[in-house]
């Protein structure tokens, strides 16, 4: 395909520069460019939480870590842009539908239960960078830190912000790549966000971003803001609720001073450092998200990396993708970010079998990437297409994989309702998903 010949050309001229070869991955195809429709996509029944399985067309192990039927309530990961594993690879947060968090192990043994978690404002719980039983939190006004021991969670304060009502750890944001820094808002419950990073070991807070539009600080999300980014360079990209040109509108970058045109047609994005160290975020780049932008990719509509301090400066990942989550927590010792694919079209094959608009797979309706879980190396030298997540994500939000990877690049974590294609949620389980984890390095 067009675009792996650009990625080609940019090969060799990394080779001939001296970038080293991309790693060999433990599993999946490499640069493969076929159309590959899931083998058993109606009769397919995955094993019970703790077993694996092996994916029939790409052949990574795929361990099951939840199982809604079994505890009566679904449970997710989160999100794709939240890494769910701990430091030393050991630990998996994952929150139920209705919100509750709790702790397990890689092949979903409970460490910390629902009912030992702390309290919380609501918002994300974020893994610490180095230390595998640490996670933060807000509560009321602070930022907290929860240290687990055995079953339980010893909370303590990391800081206390007195000139708001509350502080959030809003969607979409992760501990920065140098894990010192929080993306955050603070405020009250009617009025202006104050929108910040703040660095927990010289403990400063950037000057915040004051919005003209009011929210609920306590909420993770609103009319106001839909979420908020960090940045490699610990500044934050503000993912405003409406698209448009104004000032309040799309994805702006603030970095302390001035409110960046980023995008006014949002979509998935992630941030992290290139291979010299220089802050990127990966998404979608043309007219159609900011004008006068140009996609690099054949195309003209592919996901591509671009340079944050310099729009005009990006090359071309992936090229006519199916809709995306992407995430990266990468710089130049994990080059990896992982991509998940879905579709809500229906009628079409990503709906349960009893969903009367449900469509087999076929040659005519299965799209390049569609339902799959890949690696695509940051620089664009190399992809490895890992496992089907076989959700189908049609059927709701929560139904799309959201595939995240670890802060090493050693696992991915997906969602799914795999185990309930057949005859669709069970009774009081409103999205029947569960969490699913591979290994690739």
């Amino acid at each position: 395909m067009a675009n792996r010949s650009n990625a080609r050309a940019l090969y060799l001229n990394e080779r001939a520069r001296g970038t080293p070869e991309p790693k060999t991955l433990a599993c999946g195809k490499p640069n493969d460019e076929q159309v590959h429709i899931p083998l058993d996509w109606t009769s397919f029944v995955p094993p019970a939480r703790g077993a694996s399985y092996a994916d029939p067309v790409f052949g990574c192990t795929v361990v099951r870590l939840t199982d809604a039927l079994q505890d009566g309530v679904a449970a997710h990961h989160y999100y794709a842009t939240l890494t769910p594993v701990s430091a030393n690879d050991s630990k998996i947060l994952i929150v139920n539908e209705h919100g509750a968090w709790f702790v397990t192990d890689l092949v979903g043994g409970i460490v910390v239960p629902v009912d030992k978690m702390p309290a919380i404002n609501g918002g994300t719980l974020l893994w610490d960078a180095t230390d595998g039983d640490v996670f933060y939190f807000t509560k009321g006004n602070s930022l907290m830190k929860g240290t687990i021991h055995g079953k339980t969670v010893k909370p303590s304060l990391v800081h206390l912000f007195r000139e708001y009502d509350a502080v959030m750890l809003p969607d979409k944001t992760d501990l920065s790549i140098d894990g010192k820094s929080f993306a955050m808002w603070g405020g009250t419950a009617n009025g202006k966000l104050n929108i910040y990073t703040y660095n927990m070991q010289t403990n400063t807070k950037k000057t915040p971003y004051v919005t003209n539009c009011v929210q609920n600080a306590a909420l993770t999300q609103g009319s106001c803001v839909h979420g908020i980014t960090q940045t490699a360079d610990n500044n934050v990209i503000i993912d405003f609720a409406n698209d448009g040109t104004c000032l309040e509108c799309g994805n702006r970058l603030w970095n302390g001073d001035t409110l960046v045109h980023l995008q006014d047609a949002t979509n998935h994005m992630d941030t992290g450092l290139d291979l010299n160290g220089k802050p990127i975020f990966i998404g979608m780049g043309n007219p159609s998200t900011l004008a006068a932008m140009k996609n690099p990719c054949p195309g003209g509509w592919g996901l591509d990396v671009r340079q944050q301090n310099d729009f005009s400066s990006a090359y071309c990942l992936l090229d006519k993708q199916p809709a995306w989550h992407v995430s990266y927590r990468g710089r130049a010792s994990q080059p990896w970010a992982a991509i998940s694919f879905f579709d809500d079209r229906k009628p079409g094959p990503e709906l349960f079998n009893k969903n009367p608009e449900f469509e087999l797979p076929s040659s005519s309706n299965w799209k390049m990437y569609e339902d799959e879980i890949l690696l695509a190396r940051v620089d664009g030298l190399a992809i490895q297409r890992l496992a089907h997540a076989r959700s189908r994500s049609a059927e709701s939000y929560w139904a799309q994989p959201h595939a995240a990877i670890s802060r090493d690049g050693k696992y991915v974590i997906f969602d799914s309702n795999m185990a309930y294609a057949q005859k669709g949620c069970p009774s009081g389980i409103t999205d029947c998903s569960d969490v699913y984890l591979i290994k690739v390095q």
